[in-house]
């Protein structure tokens, strides 16, 4: 808007078709820029005014003051109205939009990393499958994991907290890193945390566990059980391509190898081998030859291999 149509405006000399352009121009104010270039133009002619008021009387200068109180509360009634509807429709999108789910699938021997709309960062396991919506809604967000294994960093949002839901709990998130595997098959669900607080609702009986850091909640065909993590570094090191192979079961191992290496391992042993190794990991791209043989030096086990159906079979 032209400087000198405004003053003209305030001393009340515009024409009638300049006066309509003002008032325009003030309803179509949708971010406030033009009310506030009027009032620091308003200022100006006030400041002229004091040491030339160009003979007005009072009566025309409280009279053309009323007309611009009166277009500064039309143009601000007209801001709000504006304002209101493009937070009406904004919110109306947003729930439309967040009412709408994906699913996303990571094959074995496959994994994937994803920063979701919030500013959360998620790592998806091989065979694993979650349920999300396209868009975080506006009172809370929430993910489903159908199986398999992921891993989160949740970004703080105090006024929309972060829910995962498994077949076996609803685990309610601020803002915090921790572990979450599911395997409906075989009626088991852990929660492993590692910096912040959760709380996870068991369905069954409705039970509500929280969980400091360095804690694992776990439920295995419906029996609860919350242990403390001896090693914090053994839970994600999946999310750099490592596999952790200290103090765990033989037999659960194997099942992360398959997911890892996307092979079928069948145990054909009256008893399972042990593994004594107190502390180690293997990387994933080095391949399931090599993962099987580290675990070979400090195990009693032997192992053939089927190429044609992908079989790996430990005796």
């Amino acid at each position: 808007m032209d400087s000198y149509l405004l003053l003209k405006y305030f001393k009340g000399t515009a024409s009638a078709k300049e006066e309509a352009e003002i008032q325009k121009w003030l309803a179509e104010d949708t971010d406030g820029s033009h009310l506030e270039t009027y009032r620091q133009m308003h200022d100006v002619f006030n400041g002229m005014t004091i040491y030339n008021d160009g003979g007005l009387s009072f009566a025309k200068v409280r009279a053309r003051r009323r007309k611009i109180f009166t277009a500064i509360a039309a143009a601000a009634a007209c801001v709000a109205m504006v304002f209101g509807l493009m937070t009406i429709e904004k919110n109306r999108t947003m729930d439309l939009v967040a009412s709408k789910t994906e699913t996303m699938s990571v094959p074995a021997g496959k994994s994937l990393m994803l920063k979701l709309d919030d500013g959360s960062t998620i790592w998806l396991n091989g065979g694993t499958e979650i349920e999300k919506p396209v868009v975080f809604g506006r009172k809370d967000r929430k993910i489903t994991v159908r199986s398999g294994e992921i891993f989160l960093d949740v970004a703080k949002d105090a006024n929309r907290p972060f829910y995962v839901e498994t077949f076996a709990s609803t685990i309610k998130v601020v803002g915090t890193r921790f572990d979450v595997q599911v395997d409906e098959s075989e009626s088991f669900c852990s929660v492993a945390l590692l910096q912040g607080k959760v709380e996870a609702r068991e369905h069954a009986e409705g039970t509500v566990i929280g969980l400091e850091p360095d804690e694992m909640l776990c439920i295995d065909h419906g029996k609860v059980s919350k242990t403390r993590i001896q090693n914090s570094s053994a839970v994600d090191c999946w999310t750099e391509g490592l596999i952790d192979v200290s103090e765990q079961p033989f037999d659960g191992l194997m099942k992360k190898f398959e997911k890892a290496y996307n092979v079928n391992i069948v145990i054909e042993r009256d008893t399972l081998p042990k593994v004594s190794y107190t502390r180690g990991k293997v990387r994933v791209s080095d391949g399931i030859e090599h993962a099987l043989s580290v675990l070979q030096i400090a195990s009693d086990f032997t192992y053939e291999r089927d190429f044609n159906t992908n079989t790996i079979v430990i005796k």
